[in-house]
Order: structure tokens, then C-alpha cells, then sequence
């Protein structure tokens, strides 16, 4: 009975290290590093990757 409670605690610690090192090194790090030097082509699913001659004007709908 003991040693499966032993490997379920080195699971739970490998899972756990796992999200605080994704969360405090990746995320806060390593993802604003990697959009700094990709520039606007880190957001090219969108047309904020587009220059702005490119992108095409809003439709305005009439209020009412």
C-alpha cells in the first residue's frame, strides 16, 4: 500500500513544479521576450499584423 502512494506523491510534485515553472518562467518570460523580437508578426492570425494602409476600413451600421 505504500509504495503506489509514494509514486502518486512524486506525480502530484511533477505535475505541480510543472505548472509553476509554465506559469512563472514561460508565460511572464518567455512569451512577451518572443512577441518583443517577432514583432507584429506574432499576431498574423489577426489584421493587427497587417499595416494599417492594408487593413480594411470599419462598417459603420446605422444606430437605431
Amino acid at each position: 500500500m505504500v509504495i503506489p502512494l509514494a509514486f502518486l506523491v512524486q506525480i502530484a510534485f511533477i505535475v505541480a513544479f510543472g505548472v509553476l515553472l509554465d506559469t512563472l518562467v514561460v508565460r511572464s518570460l518567455l512569451v512577451p521576450a518572443l512577441v518583443a523580437d517577432i514583432g507584429p508578426r506574432a499576431w498574423w492570425p489577426s489584421t493587427l499584423a497587417r499595416p494599417a494602409a492594408d487593413r480594411p476600413l470599419p462598417v459603420r451600421t446605422p444606430a437605431g
